[in-house]
């Protein structure tokens, strides 16, 4: 490449369509150089610059010395937009021309320029793509003369398409809302969070309908709060909805209400807001207070079940020595099922390793059972092997049905009896049931803290279920639990 002819190199690469009779290497030069138009040719697997004109000098502000034999990307940096890396890349992939109508480009420092950019390929002797011939029209007076207003939209719109990515990142949704005309936006965000179809229009309607009937009121009364410029312009309201499918779930909604100058008077226009899905930090929060209760629940039944094994020892003993013995070793079983519950009580995370289902039954029962006497219990199931988190749930669950038992059913009397059954099927079933305890009067009126942890913890951190049967005779527990959820 001559340097007196540093965009020799680039003419001699491209094939022009129709041929260039006629032209001197002179007078072709002339008129590359001082037509209207921003013309470079980068060649090469660095696209570096061949070739580049007065006026597209002249944008970057580069003398022709600094620019011929550098890259793409040495030259322009920052100022070369994604939108224009993109485009170069469809011309390598396509084969075709492309190009960008009004496309900004801040060229020197704080001032936007616009341009209508083509860009086509150069093809070497192979009509393999070896370059691209840029075409640039400054086009700025004509993007003015269209007034500053679709300016400013084109550039919000840009913002909003970066927002947009910002949004989609934190899955946020997005609310709109003419308070004027009643014309909805939402976000395909939102629509995902209420359940409904993309492709389907959000209307104030659909909104209003969605929202949890117990919270419906104060949803739209925070709403209509809003219309009064005195309220402030914002809310922050954290309520339920309900979902096409029934699901009920959680979300935290802020909202802004913008005003406008009406006759002297400010008046609402629309409202911009925010949607989050907090549904598991609200179940979180049920479970750490339903806990926190369960604790207390717990302690109590420790020191109820401590002075009914002193009593039942007390009676068994002959002589002191032997009722420290057994009592030592009741406090030692019952301290052994007490760990395994504990990370189902603290939130703690479970001991890893496996352990089985009749190891589970029999470390949780041998607080509640006198080993001086025939045992009032049965077992009967296959070998079953359960993960630890499968295991604190089962265990938190047999230890209220076993606390039970020995304050109210079948092991608070000496006659009583309990059989422990599974099967593994379908589901890993299993069945408890009591049997010569005192009468059941019928199905009490309030469940238990302990009983509502079981149930929850059963259902929505194993996906299974737990029913209850409280018979005359004896109450029979029935549990059914996922075999994929046994590993866990």
């Amino acid at each position: 490449m001559s340097p007196s002819q540093p965009w020799a190199y680039g003419l001699d690469e491209i094939r022009l369509q129709g041929g260039a009779e006629g032209f001197s290497r002179e007078a072709l030069s002339e008129l590359l150089e001082n037509v209207p138009l921003a013309i470079a040719v980068t060649l090469g697997p660095d696209q570096q610059f061949a070739f580049a004109n007065r006026l597209f000098r002249s944008a970057l502000s580069v003398a022709d010395e600094d620019i011929v034999g550098r890259s793409v990307s040495e030259v322009m940096g920052e100022r070369y937009t994604p939108e224009l890396w993109a485009l170069r890349e469809n011309v390598f992939q396509t084969g075709e021309p492309q190009e960008l109508k009004d496309h900004p480009l801040v060229l020197t420092p704080g001032t936007t320029t616009y341009w209508d950019i083509k860009l086509l390929p150069v093809r070497d002797g192979g009509d393999q793509i070896s370059g691209i011939l840029a075409l640039a029209a400054h086009v700025t007076e004509r993007v003015r003369a269209r007034g500053e207003a679709e300016i400013k939209a084109r550039e919000v719109a840009l913002h909003n398409e970066r927002l947009a990515l910002a949004v989609e990142a934190t899955e946020m949704g997005l609310w709109e809302w003419n308070a004027q005309t009643g014309e909805t936006f939402w976000s395909d965000r939102q629509k995902d969070i209420f359940g409904l179809p993309r492709n389907e229009p959000a209307t104030y309607e659909f909104w209003l309908s969605a929202i949890h009937p117990e919270d419906r009121e104060h949803v739209a009364n925070s709403i209509g709060s809003l219309n009064d410029p005195r309220s402030g312009g914002q809310i922050q309201i954290e309520h339920r909805i309900v979902r096409p499918d029934g699901e009920v779930r959680w979300i935290l909604s802020r909202g802004r209400m913008l005003y406008e100058v009406v006759n002297g008077e400010l008046k609402p226009a629309r409202i911009l807001g925010t949607i989050i899905d907090v549904t598991e930090r609200r179940r979180n929060e049920e479970v750490r207070q339903l806990l926190v209760q369960e604790l207390n629940h717990r302690v109590k039944n420790l020191f109820a079940m401590t002075s009914g094994m002193i009593a039942l020892t007390a009676r068994m003993a002959e002589t002191p020595k032997q009722m420290a013995a057994a009592l030592r070793g009741r406090i030692e079983a019952l301290a052994r099922a007490h760990e395994l519950i504990r990370p189902a009580i603290t939130g703690s995370e479970p001991t890893d390793g496996e352990t089985s289902v009749d190891e589970i039954v029999q470390a949780i029962l041998a607080p509640h059972i006198n080993q001086d006497a025939p045992s009032p219990m049965t077992l009967d199931g296959p070998p079953v092997r359960i993960g630890p988190k499968a295991a604190t749930i089962l265990t938190l669950v047999l230890h209220e049905l076993a606390t039970n038992a020995s304050k109210y059913g079948a092991l608070s009397v000496s006659e009583g009896r309990l059989r422990i059954s599974w099967v593994r099927g379908v589901m890993l079933t299993l069945t408890w049931q009591e049997e010569d305890g005192p009468a059941i009067q019928g199905v009490p009126s309030t469940e238990g803290f302990g009983s509502k942890l079981a149930r929850r913890s059963v259902k929505d951190q194993l996906g299974g279920a737990i029913a209850y049967d409280w018979r005359p005779e004896g109450l029979r527990v029935r549990i059914d639990l996922p075999l994929n959820q046994l590993d866990a």
